[in-house]
């Protein structure tokens, strides 16, 4: 596993590696002809957009796969110490973006968390803390813009199908979120009123956040992390990270989740928000 240690000078994500910038190339001739040859003798992977790609390589690609997340990856990589795949080209199919990118031959945190002893798990949690901090460090080109790291909408299919946004400020997102909403349910309005009244009118800090982030999107070999699929990835306000994880692991892993909040800053109210908006609120 190649992950890189030393931090190198911050840049701006403009100024990535010149294949991440648009427009991206699209294969034809002899590459395609090997891309081809490659598809069709690939090994098979757990999920069809993962395609195997020699010994150190993969590449992912589909119609949910976008040139933000390779940004992500190399704006990362350039700008803090958080191990994270690296990327070595992108390219479209037809019009599908493909990711070149490192393989890890880590194991899923999730899959043996159980298996981990408590100094092991305390030090992956140690250091997913570092990781975040990190993110919370990096300066936003635009001080209350939710955006990808390029300036494109965002993802999450909990909330949308497709991408979603830009939004220019906090209260806009808020307002896509469904803050307004709950407002006008009066059987609903009660579960989640204290919350919305503690939270209304505080301000965030606008930050990066890997928008997907938990023990599913973790690796861990050799006693290190790595946090990979960073898609969802962009500039939110500062509690995003934290309500994403317990939407994604809150319920299933509990006791991953009560050690996550013993080691970050917490919005608990921020989760009892969503909790609420994503019962009972439907985005169109």
């Amino acid at each position: 596993m190649s992950v890189r240690k030393v931090k190198q000078n911050k840049q701006d994500a403009s100024t990535s590696q010149s294949f991440l910038k648009p427009p991206i190339r699209e294969l034809h001739g002899l590459e395609l002809w090997v891309y081809e040859i490659y598809w069709n003798t690939r090994r098979v992977t757990r999920l069809k957009r993962f395609l195997s790609y020699k010994d150190d390589k993969f590449i992912k690609r589909g119609p949910g796969v976008r040139l933000a997340e390779a940004v992500a990856l190399d704006f990362n990589a350039r700008n803090t110490t958080i191990p994270v795949p690296r990327v070595f080209d992108v390219f479209t199919v037809k019009g599908v973006v493909h990711i070149v990118q490192e393989f890890i031959d880590g194991r899923m945190l999730e899959d043996i968390w159980h298996k981990l002893s408590v100094d092991q798990q305390h030090s992956s949690m140690m250091q997913l803390k570092d990781c975040i901090a990190q993110l919370r460090a990096l300066q936003p080109p635009h001080p209350e813009r939710v955006q990808g790291i390029d300036g494109s909408g965002c993802l999450d299919s909990r909330l949308a199908i497709g991408e979603w946004g830009p939004f220019d400020d906090h209260a806009a997102f808020h307002e896509f979120l469904g803050y307004e909403a709950m407002r006008m349910l009066p059987e609903r309005y009660p579960l989640v009123q204290e919350a919305l009244s503690v939270t209304h009118g505080r301000q965030y800090k606008t930050v990066f956040a890997h928008g997907d982030l938990g023990p599913h999107n973790i690796l861990w070999k050799n006693g290190q992390i790595v946090i990979i699929d960073w898609e969802r990835s962009g500039w939110f306000p500062e509690y995003w990270d934290y309500t994403r994880v317990y939407a994604a692991r809150g319920y299933s892993m509990p006791e991953w989740w009560e050690l996550f909040k013993e080691f970050v800053d917490r919005y608990d109210d921020e989760v009892e928000i969503d909790i609420q908006v994503s019962n009972y609120v439907e985005r169109l």
